[in-house]
Order: structure tokens, then sequence, then C-alpha cells
């Protein structure tokens, strides 16, 4: 069973990917052989949706950059195994602070899930957050599961800015930290982005790509629980470990 109205939607967005032009809502009615009335319709919704623009110096209506930001959105990023989220929620529920996921984009890293704890007071990030790779326990996980040329040319092409006074700004500190933190298999950041917020993390592969696995909370909080964390942490990787075994 189809639905007509969505199929209409799909028919507006085909035409215009075919003639690539901008077009009035006659010319488009006329294409899609839609009464005009429907077809104005149409065109309202996705103007008001913010997906058209009525270009009058151009003679008609034309997408915006909003559906081609979509787009690559969900061309960016490959479905997740459905084991994760689960168990991405066990772990914000026992460690009761926001657990997060990321993954590499160009010179950040970005957040593709979040789950904020409960608590009044806590971590809050949004869905496409990016946070450097050199500044946050997110991006350090993701630097640690480089080969060392992979991480050198990485490195090479980002600046340490100083966030704030607990910034990591010179490579030898870096070096040495990521050092110890791919020694001790978890990446750890005190208020290095944000002040008075601790996160430890570790890489993951999930199907695929590399992720980073992330908790992160109110510093006071967080450093008293560290060893729990630590260790919710290290599960999520080992599962992750078993189900790449599982599936060879």
């Amino acid at each position: 069973m189809t639905v007509p109205a969505a199929s209409r939607v799909l028919d507006v967005i085909e035409a215009f990917s075919k003639r690539r032009r901008p077009m009035t809502v006659a010319m488009l009615a006329k294409i899609l052989s839609l009464p005009a009335s429907s077809c104005h319709g149409l065109v309202k919704t996705l103007e008001d949706r913010g997906y058209l623009t009525n270009l009058k110096d151009q003679g008609g209506y034309y997408f915006t950059k909003r559906l081609e930001q979509h787009a690559l959105r969900i061309a960016g990023f490959t479905p997740l195994p459905g084991w994760v989220l689960p168990a991405l929620e066990k772990i914000r529920d026992e460690a009761e602070e926001t657990t997060l996921l990321a993954k590499l984009s160009g010179v950040s890293a970005v957040y593709v899930e979040i789950l904020e704890s409960a608590q009044s007071i806590r971590y809050i990030a949004q869905l496409d957050d990016l946070r450097p790779l050199y500044a946050s326990a997110a991006g350090k996980s993701l630097l640690g599961a480089m080969t060392m040329d992979e991480r050198e040319a990485m490195l090479a092409r980002i600046p340490l800015l100083k966030r704030n006074s607990n910034t990591i700004v010179t490579r030898e500190a870096l070096d040495a930290d990521l050092a110890e933190s791919i020694q001790r298999g978890w990446f750890l950041t005190r208020g290095e982005f944000i002040l008075d917020v601790t996160a430890v993390g570790a890489p993951v592969i999930l199907g695929d790509e590399t992720y980073s696995v992330v908790i992160a909370g109110p510093s006071a909080r967080m450093e008293a629980c560290l060893e729990k964390h630590v260790k919710l942490i290290g599960t999520f990787s080992q599962r992750a470990i078993q189900e790449i075994a599982s599936s060879e």
C-alpha cells in the first residue's frame, strides 16, 4: 500500500533532480500531471518547512540546502548494530551520567548518539556537536585508535587551541597523555574542553567503522565513580569485540 501524498513529495524531488532549474507551480503541475491547487499545496508545504524557496528573479521555486544537509547526514552514517543502543542505555542507567557515541568527522569528533542522564545537573550535548580531537575523551579515543602514521598526519592538521586553563596545548604533553591512555586502554579528559566536566572514553569498532563510547558528567561526580565508569566502558568495548568475532 502506497501513500499518495508521500509519493507526490518524492515526485517533486525527482522532478527537480531531473531538470535542475527553478520551476513555477504551473510548470511543476504540468510535469507531475497534478491539478494546480494540489501542486500549490505541496509546494507551499515544502516552502513552509524550509525545503523550497521562491526565486522570483529566476522564474520559480527551487530546493534549499536543507534537503542536501539531511541527505548528507543520512549518507554519512551507517546504521548501528541492534545491540548498541540498548547497551548504551544500560551504561547510562548504571553510570547515572550522560553516555555518548562519537565518530570521526574531518578533524573533529562528532556525536552521533546521545543518551542524557536523568540527573538535574548533567552533561548536555546535541547530535552533530563537534568536539576537538585533542581536548575531548571522544576525540582522544579516536586518535588512540589510529596507527602512529595516521595520528601524526591528523595532528599535523590540528592547531592545539587553548580552550581553558586545563587544555593540553603542546604536542609533547598530548603525546604523553595519549601514550598513557593507549597503554591502559581508556582515555580521560578533566575539564579540557568544558571546565568542571570530566569524561572517560574508549574506541570501539561497530560494523566497519571506528567509534568512541564516552561517559561524561560533572567532575565531582565523575571523579568519585571513575573506576566504575571505566569498567562500564570496558564491558561495552569487550561486547563490541565479541560481536565482531561471532560474525566472522
